[in-house]
């Protein structure tokens, strides 16, 4: 069945709300067993939408849905999942089967109503307190994302929660650079997801895989993810595992990507007793370029990190992970730390060329191991986990100096690491507070180094 939205007659000014004509129109569909809502070009000022199964939202080329500035709009559920202190969603479902968004149209998210005017000195513009994210579905299957795009979301934009058989290619999502934690997107205790041909550009992280706290019956781990073929821009991490990690994370093919403008390529970070384990990361071009300090990373292409967040909980292993033709420049230098020996293991880098370059930042030649950063309160959120000073250094907790100075890279803890055809390039002569070793290792295992 295939609806036109123009037959329920909406308002597309973009000025008045359009909400319970969107919905009526979505209703009407899963009445009839499903189909797809046909919106045509237009700009429609939308508050939160529920989707049903067999439900397809088709967005003509020309068609905006513009996200509403009340919070109080999007009470149409309250979701399971909680993103900072986000508990709503503009588009929702839940417990839903072949449910898709696609088309040539986009979503404006209306960022600017949600944040401050002026950016801080951080470069960053305050948000409110509570933002609702994009698209939000939860314990569902068979989800298609496709062809659209996302502009100046307020929060963290496709969060994808304890679903499986997802299918996202070319959907593009461009955030504002001032505005923090606006993940393009989360894939949060999914399995067998397929993303491809996508642009992804935010002040956080780009595309983050991860397993948060949440009510038992949707605890699921993430596996059997593959992305290809993606352009990735991000003043956090481009493509992230963790940090939260309350149940394991395995089976990822990361492979034909770009990464430009980002502060941190690569990460891999347990914290939360979940295992990260069988990844493969091929055919990766990477620009890693220092962002702020308040931000996680100094410009490391590839970043392994375990420690504890709460101390009774045991972060769980990096094991049997594969970097394979990797190429690109960076400002940082490839870091690995395990907090307790041997729970970083069985890894393996096979032809990365690197060239290292000279920054701007005054943070050259440190390296940042949040979070958590205060010692007296290792779980806390917001500035307390992100930019707490250490009195003595005067640098946030977790950022110190590299032993002997900045190298290519630096392994401590690491048991089992393998690197075959690395080639690097530095900055002749070598500056000061560069380390004249490439390789640092320390409390490391069963390292072999290759030619």
């Amino acid at each position: 069945m295939e609806l036109h939205l123009s037959h329920f007659e909406p308002c597309a000014d973009g000025r008045h709300a359009n909400t319970a004509i969107f919905q009526r129109a979505l209703n009407e569909l899963a009445e009839q067993g499903g189909g797809t809502l046909m919106v045509e070009s237009g700009r429609y000022l939308v508050g939160g939408l529920l989707l049903h199964s067999d439900t397809c939202l088709h967005l003509c080329a020309g068609a905006e849905l513009i996200v509403s500035s009340d919070y109080q709009q999007f009470t149409q559920a309250t979701t399971q999942s909680v993103a900072e202190c986000s508990d709503r969603a503009f588009l929702y479902a839940r417990n839903a089967q072949r449910i898709s968004v696609c088309g040539q149209g986009k979503i404006n998210g209306n960022g600017s109503a949600w944040f401050s005017e002026e950016a801080d000195a951080m470069g960053y513009r305050q948000p409110a307190q509570h933002r609702p994210r994009i698209i939000v579905f939860e314990n569902c299957q068979q989800i298609t994302l496709r062809d659209f795009t996302i502009e100046q979301a307020p929060m963290w934009t496709i969060h994808l929660v304890s679903s499986q058989q997802i299918k996202m290619d070319g959907v593009t999502v461009d955030n504002c650079l001032t505005m923090a934690n606006t993940d393009t997107l989360d894939i949060d205790s999914c399995q067998q997801v397929h993303i491809s041909n996508c642009y992804f550009s935010a002040a956080d992280d780009a595309i983050c895989l991860k397993t948060s706290k949440k009510p038992a019956e949707i605890q699921q781990p993430t596996r059997q993810v593959v992305i290809t073929n993606c352009t990735l821009r991000s003043k956090s991490c481009a493509i992230k595992v963790g940090t939260e990690t309350a149940d394991d994370v395995e089976d990822i093919i990361v492979t034909n990507c770009t990464i430009w403008q980002s502060n941190r390529g690569i990460g891999l970070v347990s914290r939360d007793g979940g295992n990260l384990r069988r990844m493969i990361f091929s055919n990766i071009t990477f620009a890693c370029e220092a962002a702020h300090a308040c931000h996680w990373g100094k410009a490391d292409p590839i970043y392994l990190s375990v420690r504890h967040r709460d101390p009774q909980v045991t972060p769980g292993c990096i094991e049997h992970i594969q970097f394979r033709g990797l190429t690109g420049i960076s400002e940082g230098a490839i870091n690995f730390h395990s907090e307790q020996p041997g729970q970083i293991r069985r890894i393996m880098i096979d032809g990365l060329q690197l060239t290292q370059q000279l920054s701007a930042s005054p943070e050259q030649g440190l390296y940042d191991i949040r979070p958590p950063c205060n010692p007296l309160s290792p779980t806390g959120m917001g500035l307390d986990n992100a930019w707490c000073l250490n009195p003595q250094t005067q640098r946030a907790f977790g950022v110190e100096e590299y032993p002997g100075g900045l190298p290519v890279l630096y392994a401590s803890g690491v048991h089992g690491l393998t690197v075959r055809n690395l080639e690097f390039s530095r900055p002749e002569p070598l500056p000061a507070g560069w380390n004249e070793q490439a390789i640092v290792l320390q409390d490391c295992a069963g390292v072999r180094v290759d030619d």
